[in-house]
C-alpha cells in the first residue's frame, strides 16, 4: 500500500533504490524500531575502539546522520536544519559513501555502534 503522504519524487526514488538492489525502509518504521530496540542496547559512553570512519564526516554530515538515526525523514531534516531537501540527499549520499553503508538502516546501526547517538 502506498502511503498518502508519499510524493511522486519519493516514490521514484524508492523505485530506483529497489531497482539498484537497495532496501527501502520508511523513516517511521526506522523510528519505531529504534524505540523498540534502543532499551536493549549496551549503555556504554563510548566504544573502546572508535571507528575512524566517523572522523571522515563533516560536522554537518554528523548532524544529518544523527537526524537519520533519530528517524527523521529527508523533509524533516531539511526543515529542522534549514537545508534544501536536495542538499539533505547529497549529505546522505556522502555519509553512506564515507561510512561504507548500503542504506539508511546501516547508517543508523553505525551511528549507534560508534556512540554518535545513544538510546533515549
Amino acid at each position: 500500500m502506498i502511503p498518502t503522504s508519499a510524493r511522486p519524487t519519493d516514490l521514484l526514488s524508492g523505485i530506483r533504490a529497489v531497482a539498484a538492489g537497495d532496501a527501502v525502509v520508511a523513516p517511521a518504521l526506522t523510528r519505531r524500531m529504534i524505540e523498540t530496540f534502543a532499551p536493549h542496547f549496551p549503555d556504554a559512553e563510548r566504544p573502546e575502539n572508535p571507528d575512524l570512519r566517523l572522523t571522515l564526516l563533516t560536522d554537518r554530515e554528523r548532524e544529518v546522520l544523527t537526524a537519520i538515526a533519530n528517524g527523521w525523514t529527508n523533509n524533516e531534516i531539511a526543515d529542522r536544519l534549514i537545508l534544501a531537501e536536495s542538499t539533505v540527499k547529497t549529505h546522505i549520499g556522502r555519509i553512506l559513501s564515507k561510512i561504507q553503508a548500503r542504506d539508511r538502516v546501516q547508517a543508523v546501526i553505525f551511528a549507534y555502534d560508534t556512540g554518535l547517538v545513544r538510546p533515549a
